[in-house]
């Protein structure tokens, strides 16, 4: 109670408190999955995490202008690589802004696949006559958000605020507690910076959390980093160097200084942070060259204890894009690499390899490049994938530096069979096989979702963003230890200003080692891929409503209930419901 009593007289009068400055509303990223998919190069919604999801749900509210913005701010938002920015900004030096998505998918380094998935999360605003270059700031604006929730008879809430554009320095600070917190304030994760945008050599320098993202992620890189290989942009990584970190879950992100010097092609980025892991402070520095078609850089951190240096490089030309890294171990000696390539050829086909080497004596502290296996230490593989129009291939061989008798190979693919106008249908399978495991040597899953929209869907460019009703149905089965399965119905309506979605799933595993995650639709912020264990049935409901009762203001109010009981068993395991009411005020 006395919980409750502090959300509601806290949030009102922080409501009032940021109601002299605009505030917009993080929009719904689970209209838009299927795009974040395309752009990380994750397999499935399972394969992403919560930071991620919140960068993305960033960028629904407030699309990145990339026609205001220089190559340095358009690479640190992590949406393009700093290929497709050196190609963009070439292009607007000699053609102007860009002015249609059509226009877009022409530039070399996009096609019309990237573009459609790229589409709500960037705008094509323009201060510039056709022909011409527009100004590259934006005015300044003021962007906040507060955040009241409940769970049975525990409470949580969360604060964001960010002060970005014109000559004044960005402003972060993102707060949240969580239901099992036994104090609510202070906040059990939080994250703030100052970030200062210059015009000539300094390009930004931040002061509080920020992420690092360097090379192929050898020697720094934070921030999500698939564990597995779907599409090509899951076989390399996409540097974004220094970014401000404005996450409220606070995972994997630097605290402390950092800057980004640059003149002409070179970029200078020395950084000191405080890791909090054991390591008193975390001095470092990477110097960078990017050109037209390529860049490379070295790089390099110690704390007194561990520390590496790297190498990396990136070229890209007519369709083939060429990468790798090599990184030392200063503490062990123990030298890392990986390389690989991707070529485009034919009508639409792509072909990505990629080989790495990270022994086991290589540290994997701050590290995150492409692995199959849980860190970028102790393994040796190689992977091999061809994908055309959303058909996926892949391979992987993995084998432990420490023991070469652990080995691994996984494969996957994805097909999807476009049904008609409104319907497709998407068949995943995917291979584990382990032969030194006593008794999980297989795992197998399989799955089908056949996907209906009364706006219409496409197999090669996903969904249509008009109003529509839409549904899905998934069937899906696994054999690991026994044999799973998971299914579900889930039917829903999507308006300007609404939307509702109500699932029924019906699912039966017997063992915990055969879990099937399955990702959920939720408030914005929220992020649920709950673990399926035992034998029942669970229903949920998703509703949220935008509503404009005062001028310039908008309310957006999410509810979400649900119910998981398990009348199939022996010896049922209790019943969990959970309710959640989320209300978000935009002035």
């Amino acid at each position: 109670m006395r919980n409750f009593t502090f959300l509601a007289v806290v949030v009102p009068l922080l409501s009032l408190r940021l109601a002299c400055v605009p505030v917009l509303v993080p929009a719904q990223t689970g209209e838009h999955i299927g795009n974040i998919l395309v752009l990380t190069g994750a397999s499935c919604a399972e394969d992403l995490d919560e930071q991620e999801i919140e960068k993305f749900s960033h960028f629904l509210s407030h699309p990145l202008p990339i026609n205001l913005y220089g190559r340095s701010r358009l690479v640190s938002s992590g949406l393009l690589s700093q290929y497709q920015a050196a190609s963009l900004e070439d292009y607007r030096s000699r053609h102007g802004d860009v002015l249609s998505f059509q226009e877009l998918a022409l530039i070399e380094g996009f096609s019309e696949e990237y573009v459609a998935a790229l589409r709500p999360f960037v705008s094509l605003e323009s201060h510039a006559p056709p022909g011409r270059i527009g100004k590259t700031d934006r005015g300044t604006s003021h962007d906040a958000l507060v955040r009241g929730t409940v769970k049975g008879e525990a409470t949580g809430y969360g604060l964001k605020y960010k002060l970005s554009g014109g000559h004044l320095p960005d402003i972060s600070l993102a707060a949240r507690s969580y239901y099992d917190d036994k104090e609510k304030f202070p906040p059990s994760s939080w994250s703030a910076n100052i970030c200062f945008h210059g015009r000539r050599i300094l390009s930004r320098a931040v002061i509080g959390d920020y992420n690092l993202r360097l090379g192929q992620g050898l020697s720094l890189w934070s921030g999500m980093s698939l564990g597995g290989f779907s599409s090509s942009s899951s076989f390399s990584r996409r540097p974004a160097g220094l970014s401000p970190s404005w996450s409220w879950s606070g995972i994997g992100s630097h605290r402390g200084a950092a800057a980004e010097l640059s003149a002409g092609r070179f970029t200078l980025l020395p950084f000191l942070s405080f890791p909090g892991t054991g390591d008193r402070i975390m001095p470092g520095a990477s110097l960078g060259w990017g050109g037209r078609n390529g860049q490379a850089g070295v790089s390099g951190w110690w704390t007194g204890k561990r520390g590496k240096v790297s190498g990396d490089f990136r070229w890209n030309h007519r369709g083939a894009d060429m990468f790798g890294e090599v990184a030392c171990d200063l503490a062990s000696g123990a030298v890392a690499a990986v390389a690989g390539s991707s070529i485009v050829f034919g009508e639409g086909w792509r072909v990505s390899g990629v080989a790495r080497y990270y022994p086991a004596a290589f540290d994997p502290a701050f590290s995150g490049g492409v692995r199959s296996w849980t860190k970028t230490t102790d393994e040796l593989g190689a992977a091999l994938g061809i994908e055309r129009y959303g058909l996926q291939l892949t391979a992987d061989l993995g084998v432990k530096d420490s023991d070469r008798s652990r080995r691994q190979v996984k494969v996957f693919a994805k097909i999807p069979f476009q049904l008609g106008p409104n319907h497709v249908l998407s068949l995943r399978f995917n291979e584990r096989y382990r032969p030194y495991e006593a008794y999980l040597v297989y795992r197998t899953g399989l799955r089908a979702d056949l996907d209906w929209s009364s706006a219409g869907i496409s197999a090669r460019y996903g969904e249509s963003d008009s109003s529509a009703w839409k549904a899905r149905l998934r069937l899906e089965g696994l054999l690991c230890k026994s044999l799973s399965g998971l299914g579900y119905l889930e039917i829903g309506r999507k308006t300007g200003n609404l939307g509702a979605y109500l699932r029924g799933t019906l699912f039966i595993v017997d063992n915990w080692d055969d879990r099937i995650y399955s990702y959920e639709r939720d408030a914005p912020g929220n992020f649920s891929v709950p673990a399926y264990y035992g034998r029942g049935i669970a229903i949920s409901a998703v509703c949220g409503r935008k509503f404009r009762p005062w001028k310039r203001k908008t309310l957006k109010l999410y509810l979400r209930v649900s119910d998981v009981s398990y009348p199939l068993m022996e010896n049922p395991k209790p019943s969990v419901r959970e309710a959640r009411l989320q209300a978000v005020l935009a002035i």
